[in-house]
């Protein structure tokens, strides 16, 4: 699994995955769950995971979403 995407915010992660999620690319969010067990909040991004096979597409797709 590679770094493919980062934020500080959840719901920016979470719009860049179901744009992965379309195009059929698996990924995770790393850290999503962490400010849930933490006794006080966490300041710590989310990160997007994707297989290292599909991290070229994911950065492609990616790319025009933020353009």
């Amino acid at each position: 699994m590679v770094k493919i995407f980062e934020s500080g915010f959840l719901y920016e992660v979470e719009i860049m995955k179901s744009k992965l999620s379309s195009e059929g690319i698996e990924s995770y969010i790393k850290n999503e769950y962490v400010n849930n067990v933490a006794v006080m909040p966490v300041n710590q991004n989310y990160i997007l995971m994707v297989d290292e096979s599909n991290a070229d597409r994911a950065r492609e797709i990616l790319d025009r979403v933020e353009e």
